[in-house]
This record gives C-alpha cells, structure tokens and sequence, in this order.
C-alpha cells in the first residue's frame, strides 16, 4: 500500500514510456478555460427589473452562485437554489431563474468569469516538461499527466518533500488531485490557476504560503477533508491505521494526543481501519479538546471509540 513519499505503482511510467512531444493548442486551450473555471468558478447575476425599467444587474449570494455552479459541473441543465427565503427554478441553458412565486416574473441570468493571472503558453511550456501519457486516454482528468519519477522530479525542483511537508499535500488538494502522486492536466491547470503560477519559480514561491495556511489552521479543514479521499486505495473506502497515523503526523504534527492516540488505537481498535466520519472526528477532538481532556465531557456525540479511549488515558494518566 502507499505511503506518503512514494509513488503508486499504477502511476508510475518508465523512462522509455511515450512522452508525449506536444499538445494540439485547441485543445490545451480548451482544458485550460475549464480548469480556470473550476480554479476560479464563475460568479452569477441575475437581473432585478423594476416596474418599466430595463433593471440593474446584481450578483447573487456567493453561497447561491455555488449552488449553480455545482448545477452546471454536474451537467444538469435546471435545479431549484434558494435565495432569501426564495426558491428559484434555474435554468443554465436558457439562462433564466423563476421564481417560485405565483405571479413571479422571470429574471435573466448571465455569468461573469473570472480570469487567474496564468499564461497558458508559459503554463504549457512549465506542464510539458514534466508530463508523460497516462492511460487512460478518456481520463476526466485528462490523457497525460505528471506521475512516477516526474513527480518527484517536480517536486524536488519545488524544493519539497513529498513524504514529509504538509505543503505537498497543500498542493494536491489545490489541484483537487483525483489520485495520491498524480497530477492529471486538467488537475496540473487548476492548481497553477488557482495559485495563479505558470512556471516552476511562481510555484515554488508559493510553497511557504500553502504550508502555513495549513499549519496555522486557516486552510486545514479543507486539506484534511480531501486528504483522506485522495489516500484511500479504491474501492477501499477505508483507511488503514498505520496509513491514518502517517497522514496525521503530516497534518497534526502539534495534537498533544496524537501519538498517545495512535498507540491506543493500534492495540484497541477493531479492525485497526478508520472511516471518513472517525477521520473528520479526529480533527474535531484535536482542534476543540485539550490535552487534559477537560472538556471532552462537555460534548456528547462524541464516538465511542473516543470514550474508550479517554477512558483509558485518564486512567493512565490519573486524570
């Protein structure tokens, strides 16, 4: 199984594999407007008419502007978003929203993107030197990627540590990497358009930004929550424990009870897999708890396995 600082084995390529030489431009262009706009999703306005005026363009809620953009990256062409205690009946195609209301008048919509400060000639050229095929070639992702050597070639080049540095894992959850030690080229385009960097230097320079927005908690959730999916092997929807312990050593190097945790669950738990639901847990217990449990008690939806094993350590330790 994998563990952080080595590559797949199923993403791994020889040298002698098929690099490609180039990318038809079209097509590059093509991947590129939709990554930017998962890197940077569109923001939506609707416009708001008053009685015999040709009405003024508003933007929605950035909570309502989300809901249409899950809309449209799921293919659907109408859904229902509330606004305001409002429902509408969006429609991307015709690109109108209806009011629910009974005399409710229709409202036109448009979308504005937003465009990242990338040049896609640079990213191109930054991308190339590292990508190789990889099947397969309908991949959503798409057809070629950074993987195996390459992908410690970039990484080493970064001046980061896979195995070791959180920003690592910053990086592939910017990326929204569908796979641990792969980048994709539509995942390799979001992530530079979301960091706004289209060569190696540019990346590179955001590295300390990423690993402190993780180690000071600001974007912790976010890599935490997308770091078990990525490191699950499918169809597995588990995580083994020694995988787990790996990871939090990454993400909560400073959790006062992670190691005491670790120990206990390698020689208590069932089965020794944790779940998506116990892996938010944790964070949850090492953000709100202290180490001396004072206020675990306050709280109780706690899972059991944490009474267990709170039980146990303040047996231990006389708490």
């Amino acid at each position: 199984s994998w563990r952080p600082g080595t590559v797949r084995p199923q993403g791994a390529m020889d040298s002698k594999s098929g690099r490609v030489s180039g990318i038809d431009s079209a097509a590059w262009d093509a991947d590129c407007e939709s990554a930017f706009e998962m890197a940077l999703p569109p923001r939506w306005e609707f416009r708001d008419r008053a009685f015999g005026s040709p009405g003024m363009w508003r933007p929605f809620p950035e909570g309502v502007s989300a809901d249409i953009n899950a809309l449209a990256r799921r293919g659907q062409r109408r859904g229902n978003v509330s606004m305001g205690g409002t429902q509408l009946v969006v429609d991307v195609q015709d690109m109108v929203a209806m009011p629910t209301d009974q005399y409710a008048v229709p409202r036109m919509l448009r979308k504005s993107a937003r465009q990242p400060n990338v040049d896609k000639k640079a990213l191109r050229q930054f991308y190339m030197k590292y990508m190789e095929d990889l099947p397969p070639a309908d991949h959503p992702g798409g057809p070629d990627g950074i993987a195996g050597e390459k992908f410690l070639e970039l990484f080493k080049d970064l001046e980061v540590d896979p195995g070791t540095d959180v920003a690592a894992l910053a990086l592939s959850a910017a990326c929204n990497a569908s796979e641990m030690g792969v980048f994709r080229r539509r995942e390799f385009m979001c992530g530079c358009a979301a960091l706004e960097a289209d060569n190696i230097a540019e990346l590179r320079s955001k590295m300390t930004e990423l690993r402190e927005k993780v180690t000071s908690g600001v974007s912790l959730p976010e890599v935490y929550a997308y770091t078990f999916g990525v490191a699950l092997d499918p169809p597995c929807k588990v995580l083994p424990l020694d995988e787990a312990a790996q990871y939090w050593a990454l993400l909560l190097p400073d959790w006062p009870l992670r190691e005491a945790f670790c120990e206990w669950a390698t020689s208590h738990m069932k089965g020794k897999a944790i779940n998506r639901d116990l892996w938010m847990m944790v964070l949850k217990l090492a953000a709100e708890v202290p180490a001396d449990l004072s206020t675990y008690d306050d709280n109780p939806a706690w899972p059991v396995v944490f009474d267990e094993f709170v039980e146990f350590y303040r047996a231990q330790k006389g708490l």
